[in-house]
């Protein structure tokens, strides 16, 4: 889930409907002062920042996202009126920064909205995966299995499957698993009778 926190409500709009039709799952806190309340109950894996917005600011947001222990990516929009922001938001570990609204006439682009939540997700997953690498005692030749692993745990966590989709999609660990095992009996049994 991808949530976002704009005050520009045009701009929101648009950008809530590019990452839909994208497949994405969006969700927009109906006020901003209710973020860190719906972050809690929706666990999103991106946030959109806008680092325009008031009452809490958008530096406030991201302190206290990050003082509630909110570990997934944040991707910031900023414009140079708030250039002098952007050092504290990346010490508070923001993800990617774009270009953000300039005025009531401006535009945000929205491919590279969706380059940077795709960014920030690839972060997440390698994160994970590491981890999942040093819980195994750092054994060696497993990083498709951890990545995948990682990937499965952060892509498909909270997400119901959709009508008339199977599990082995929603786990292609285990769909991988299956597809190997029958060419292993094959080429087994084409040994045996030589």
């Amino acid at each position: 889930m991808i949530m976002i926190v704009t005050f520009h409500e045009e701009f929101r709009g648009k950008i809530s409907a590019f990452l839909s039709e994208k497949g994405h799952e969006v969700c927009v806190p109906p006020h901003r002062q209710d973020v860190i309340s719906l972050v809690k109950e929706k666990s999103p894996l991106v946030i959109v920042l806008d680092m325009y917005v008031a009452e809490p600011n958008g530096l406030d947001v991201l302190k206290e996202l990050r003082a509630q222990n909110y570990h997934g990516g944040i991707v910031a929009l900023a414009g140079t009126s708030v250039r002098s922001l952007m050092s504290q938001a990346s010490q508070l570990g923001v993800d990617q920064v774009i270009g953000g609204f300039q005025g009531d006439g401006g535009a945000v682009n929205l491919d590279q909205v969706e380059s940077a939540i795709k960014m920030a997700l690839h972060s997440s997953i390698a994160k994970r995966a590491f981890e999942l690498y040093e819980s195994r005692g750092r054994t060696k030749g497993k990083d498709l299995d951890d990545w995948l692993e990682a990937e499965r745990q952060i892509l498909h966590r909270n997400v119901p499957l959709a009508a008339g989709e199977s599990k082995a999609k929603a786990e292609p660990e285990s769909a991988a698993r299956k597809h190997r095992q029958p060419q292993k009996k094959s080429s087994e049994k084409s040994k045996g009778p030589k």
